[in-house]
């Protein structure tokens, strides 16, 4: 199975930005200073086992990473279903947005190979994916055979989660109607789901930025600079990954 690193530049920096717009100004490095790029190189070489380039891609804004995902499925880079380690400040599960509605009651409804192109919002405010919830969107593809989350916070959406509880260790989503969704949300109940109305497990672990340290190496290494999470002074983090460990020429080129 194949193993893939999925990294932000946010989780390098001092200090985690939320209720930011996703298109919203670079933050001021006084408060949310970057690490020295020799512990960044440190992280990754003795953590995460990136000794060299892997193919992947670098994109701008994490969303873009679902794409990338798509086209390499396409192209036959990469093989469904894969492991992502996500190194991220943020879950990018969806919490806090409305994503999770389009994803439940649309998306889920369909055939898993016709879930690749979901609706995409900029500012998490519609029913559609954002870079805040991608990585939901693509477990619902069943892309993703498990996921490890570092660091494991709070912002893991209960409804993508089994029985409706973030603890759970198990993402489980239902396929659900507006309808019966809206009915679940005014009741405050944790729900139980027939099985035939359930998608595949995907065990989830949490993990703390202390206690990391890669099980295997890598296979694929994708990054992102998420602007509006990340100040200007992190760029040069951003391109030594890029240049020490991605190799973008040997992944497959974006869609046109």
């Amino acid at each position: 199975m194949q193993r893939v690193l999925d990294l932000d530049l946010d989780f390098f920096i001092h200090g985690v930005a939320s209720m930011v717009r996703f298109d919203g100004p670079r933050l001021d490095a006084d408060e949310y200073p970057p690490w020295e790029t020799a512990d960044v190189m440190a992280f990754l070489e003795e953590r995460c086992h990136l000794l060299s380039t892997l193919p992947g891609r670098a994109v701008e804004h994490h969303g873009e990473v679902f794409a990338g995902w798509r086209q390499g499925l396409l192209a036959g880079d990469l093989v469904a279903p894969f492991h992502v380690t996500h190194i991220d400040a943020h879950a990018d599960l969806g919490m806090g947005e409305n994503g999770y509605w389009h994803l439940l009651t649309e998306q889920l409804h369909l055939p898993p190979a016709e879930r690749w192109y979901p609706r995409v919002s900029r500012d998490g405010l519609e029913r559609a994916m954002t870079d805040g919830s991608y990585l939901a969107f693509a477990v619902g593809c069943r892309w993703i055979s498990d996921l490890t989350i570092c660091p494991g916070g709070g912002d893991i959406h209960p409804y993508i989660m089994e029985g409706w509880e973030p603890g759970s260790g198990t993402i489980r989503m239902p396929r659900l109607t507006d309808t019966e969704l809206r009915t679940l949300m005014e009741a405050w109940a944790k729900p139980t789901f027939p099985e035939d109305r359930l998608e595949p497990p995907v065990p989830l672990t949490l993990t703390s930025r202390d206690d990391f340290f890669a099980p295997e190496p890598f296979d694929f290494v994708f990054l992102a600079r998420s602007p509006a999470f990340t100040p200007a002074e992190a760029d040069p983090i951003y391109d030594a990954i890029r240049e020490r460990f991605i190799n973008e020429a040997a992944f497959s080129p974006p869609a046109q």
